[in-house]
């Protein structure tokens, strides 16, 4: 071994570095033939006249086929960063249109409203129904019915739409009271609809009711139905389109079903009956009303409680 060490350096530099390249040259043909192997399928053309039918996905590319190459990776790259770009979009869209912050601002600017109160309803709402929070999905016909139980002083509610990210806007329509009336401590109110509410936001409404029944003044009791007051609020109304303006609502005594209204400008009442409609019977009491006025006639009261007819004393 020695003697081989030796004799290698004992030889010239110019037929060392032959031996070196020889070597070198061995080891690519080397792995070239590799490429041949038993058993081994070799695809692709190097040629640029001799194509393949697999040279895209090759062992060998043609320049061509390295072109196509670059070109549909490109077009990968492409899809991918545009799909990318559309899944923010539409995210961004869900976070816009999603309800996770609420304003409430009523429809008369005059009034200040409670706004704790009415975002907690709007809350306790979404938290049974979460799908609409993204207002799309928004139902408001169900979204009105759930405040109208919770609140019956919201007369209706209405989803307008972004106030700023992720939060929504509801314009809110308040009741306007057309009579009061005090039971016990608890003051009732009833609109132009007939619907009775407890919380009042504008001026105190000018006819009262007053209740000489005799009937202790109790919440849940027939006196303070929710009928009752609406039947007196539609009075109240429907007078008001037959140019009459009902000052007192009054409930005689001896009975809940009955009620007498006092007209502005007439002294005597009108015995009207919640059995009845009270369209018909307000109809009835004008024209009594005109009839009394034209004969010149001021009786104790007069009497619609059944239908087609009035009395008067």
């Amino acid at each position: 071994m020695v003697r081989w060490k030796k004799r290698k350096a004992e030889l010239p530099r110019r037929r060392q570095l032959s031996d070196e390249r020889i070597a070198e040259e061995t080891r690519q043909a080397a792995a070239g033939r590799a490429l041949f192997k038993r058993n081994r399928t070799l695809t692709g053309s190097l040629s640029s006249s001799v194509s393949s039918a697999t040279e895209l996905s090759g062992d060998l590319r043609s320049p061509r086929a390295h072109v196509h190459h670059l070109v549909a990776h490109r077009r990968r790259l492409g899809s991918i960063l545009t799909m990318t770009l559309f899944v923010i979009v539409f995210l961004t869209w869900l976070l816009y249109e999603f309800t996770a912050g609420i304003q409430v601002t009523p429809v008369d600017s005059s009034v200040v409203l409670q706004q704790d109160r009415y975002k907690k309803i709007l809350d306790d709402y979404f938290s049974i129904h979460p799908i609409e929070r993204l207002r799309p999905l928004l139902n408001e016909n169900q979204l009105n019915g759930y405040v109208s139980k919770v609140a019956p002083e919201v007369a209706s509610l209405h989803a307008a739409g972004a106030a700023g990210f992720a939060t929504s806007q509801f314009d809110i329509n308040l009741r306007k009271p057309v009579a009061g009336w005090l039971i016990g401590a608890t003051q009732y109110y009833v609109d132009d609809k007939g619907i009775a509410f407890q919380l009042n936001y504008f001026d105190q409404p000018a006819v009262k009711i007053s209740d000489q029944s005799g009937v202790p003044q109790t919440v849940g009791t027939a006196v303070a139905s929710s009928r009752f007051l609406s039947f007196v609020g539609r009075a109240v109304v429907i007078a008001h389109d037959y140019g009459m303006t009902v000052e007192q609502a009054v409930i005689p005594a001896g009975t809940t079903r009955q009620v007498e209204l006092r007209i502005a400008g007439h002294s005597y009442p009108a015995k009207l009956s919640l059995d009845r409609p009270v369209g018909e019977q307000i109809e009835d009491m004008q024209r009594a009303v005109a009839y009394l006025d034209s004969k010149k006639v001021n009786p104790r009261y007069i009497d619609v409680r059944i239908s087609g007819k009035a009395y008067y004393q």
